[in-house]
């Protein structure tokens, strides 16, 4: 027992001597890394960057604004300079959580999950009481598919404050990906109650009711829009649950809104064109919408395949051919459309 405590405390400490092993800088190195940041914050037209760079001059040793400007620097992409500052922070006090968990956001953004996780756990470790490092242990495990160490430490969190909206929700997401569809609905609904303004929670109920084809999906999906009317993904949602249980008129309404906030939003033209051809039997408004989402994406096979069904519809067989063929072109084991182009 005494050999583990002592390994453990050994790969800590070896874990730290090499992760801010090239923090140990001198007042040269410091002004040299200064002016490095002016200088991007010039080339990056970043005010953020700007601002905290000013506070810096005043007080070069504050741990909070290297911490600051690291998430600065996440935001704009520079990740060596994130993680530098992350590490400055933390060598300048190492009793901050938070410090920790920018590194971990650092790792995350250069797809390093290894050392994401390790930082995580030792995170943990030194801050036990700290519920945010607890999920995102969580969610590292939500990403590589091992559901129930993910719920293990959403459990964690969830002892230490019970009432964590994103635990629920982090929690519900898991239950979604692993199939049990009725736990997720639960625990998303108490995500909501524990936060009101929680829209991922609202769109994500919206979304498994929508499933179902069960109408109260619009009740979710209204409290995202009421939250956020802008909110593009809730109201495409929301015209595609018009459209599965047939308030078609609803939802052409619906999709020429969409449209006009995002005209490239070629599923809109494409679910257009299949109302028109299908309900409406409109076929030359659907050729219309056909085309204008395979202009938008000009791989869309089954703009591609519909479209060519519409032109057998308009008696024009060979921009039909011309539509199957490509079809194959981008899916040469595209049965249907093999089959739709002998049967011409």
């Amino acid at each position: 027992m005494i050999y583990k405590i002592y390994m453990k405390q050994l790969l800590y400490f070896s874990f730290f001597i090499f992760m801010f092993s090239n923090c140990q800088r001198g007042p040269k190195a410091d002004e040299a890394v200064d002016q490095k940041a002016d200088s991007l914050s010039k080339q990056l037209n970043s005010p953020a960057l700007k601002a905290v760079n000013a506070e810096l001059l005043k007080e070069p040793s504050n741990p909070d604004l290297y911490n600051k400007r690291a998430q600065v620097y996440l935001s704009l992409k520079q990740l060596n300079e994130a993680g530098n500052d992350a590490k400055r922070a933390i060598q300048l006090d190492s009793s901050k959580a938070d410090y920790f968990l920018t590194m971990v956001d650092v790792y995350y953004a250069q797809n390093n999950t290894r050392l994401a996780k390790d930082l995580l756990v030792l995170t943990g470790n030194k801050f036990p009481e700290n519920t945010e490092a607890l999920l995102k242990l969580s969610e590292l495990y939500f990403l590589v598919r091992q559901y129930q160490k993910g719920i293990d430490y959403v459990n964690k969190a969830l002892k230490i404050d019970e009432h964590i909206a994103k635990a629920y929700y982090i929690k519900g997401s898991i239950y979604r990906e692993s199939g049990d569809t009725a736990k997720a609905i639960s625990s998303l609904e108490t995500a909501v109650e524990q936060d009101n303004r929680f829209t991922d929670a609202f769109y994500d109920l919206g979304v498994l009711y929508a499933a179902r084809k069960n109408p109260i999906a619009f009740d979710y999906y209204k409290n995202v829009l009421q939250i956020n009317p802008n909110n593009f993904e809730a109201r495409y949602a929301r015209a595609k649950l018009m459209q599965d249980l047939g308030k078609i008129d609803d939802a052409i309404t619906e999709y020429a809104a969409l449209l006009k906030i995002n005209v490239a939003c070629e599923i809109c033209h494409y679910n257009l064109g299949a109302l028109y051809l299908e309900f409406k039997k409109d076929n030359q408004k659907a050729l219309e919408e056909f085309t204008k989402a395979i202009q938008i994406k000009p791989d869309y096979i089954e703009a591609y395949f519909a479209r060519a069904y519409t032109y057998t519809k308009l008696k024009d067989k060979l921009s039909a051919k011309a539509d199957y063929q490509m079809c194959l072109k981008i899916q040469p084991d595209y049965d249907a459309a093999a089959e739709a182009l002998n049967g011409l």
